[in-house]
């Protein structure tokens, strides 16, 4: 079976629950697996580490992409149910499959 790595972000988890309604169940939690894909919820993402002292004082704060993301791996079938606009494409992503 092929499968496929798509990394998803929309400002809200709702938003990214409305986009892909099969990826939340009917209490409205998501599925971490099912027939042909994974998912890895993630959240808010650090895009730069904040610098801290020796007393654990933060010096410069993180950079914080406050919007939710989540990792799915899954059939090309299923990733072509991906809307484009939740879609993202990052050069070194936070967090990746093994």
């Amino acid at each position: 079976m092929t499968l496929v790595d798509v990394f998803l972000r929309a400002d809200t988890p709702a938003d990214l629950a409305a986009a892909c309604p099969y990826l939340v169940d009917e209490e409205g939690g998501w599925v971490l697996s099912g027939d042909g894909f994974a998912l890895d919820p993630i959240g808010p993402v650090i895009l730069v580490p904040g610098i801290y002292d020796e007393e654990g004082n933060e010096v410069t704060p993180p950079i914080v992409d406050a919007r939710y993301h989540a990792n799915l791996r899954c059939t090309p079938e299923i990733a072509a149910q991906v809307p484009e606009h939740i879609q993202v494409h990052p050069d070194n992503p936070v967090r990746v499959w093994l």
